[in-house]
């Protein structure tokens, strides 16, 4: 189970926020104490605001029961979101620019967010895997699966050693 380092709840939803995710592709999200009040028709209020963590490039944003792998993160991500609990998540692939206080996701259909929902983040799967020290061994690594672990493991940081021959004999 990857480690879920930031959680929020939905208290209020700006009149303008479906009109605005449909025609920009974006949410914009602020803990609702930190809005300016000319924002709020058209961003996602939360309340209970504490991340825990960095985020980064490969975690995953669960909004509603959507989940959304992170492609981009703009260098004010985690200063916003700690001290305003403010962000914009851009569904677009990663294909748009970065603004420095928004994170690009892919590109799959907004949830419809109502009050009381829950907005996540959590290490990516990738994560289990980084750090030094790190060693696996992977047995039939000339199939094409095999292959596709040990370039996953190795972009990871992990050292592998890819032995397709390997024998394990059980007594």
């Amino acid at each position: 189970m990857a480690n879920k380092y930031y959680s929020t709840r939905v208290v209020e939803v700006g009149e303008q926020v479906a009109d605005f995710t449909s025609k920009a592709k974006m949410l914009v999200i602020f803990e609702d104490s930190m809005v300016f009040p000319e924002l709020r028709s058209f961003a996602v209020l939360h309340s209970g605001n504490k991340l825990d963590g960095v985020v980064k490039v490969g975690d995953v944003i669960k909004i509603v029961d959507s989940e959304y792998k992170i492609l981009k993160v703009g260098e004010d991500v985690n200063n916003n979101l700690k001290s305003l609990g403010h962000i914009v998540i851009k569904f677009d692939g990663g294909a748009g620019d970065l603004m420095s206080g928004s994170i690009h996701v892919e590109d799959k259909p907004i949830p419809k967010v109502q009050f009381g929902d829950e907005i996540s983040i959590s290490e990516g799967a990738a994560a289990a895997f980084q750090g030094a020290g790190k060693t696996a061994v992977v047995v039939g690594s000339t199939t094409e699966s095999g292959q596709a672990i040990v370039q996953f493991l190795k972009a990871n940081g992990v050292k592998v050693i890819d032995e397709p021959d390997i024998i394990i004999k059980a007594k």
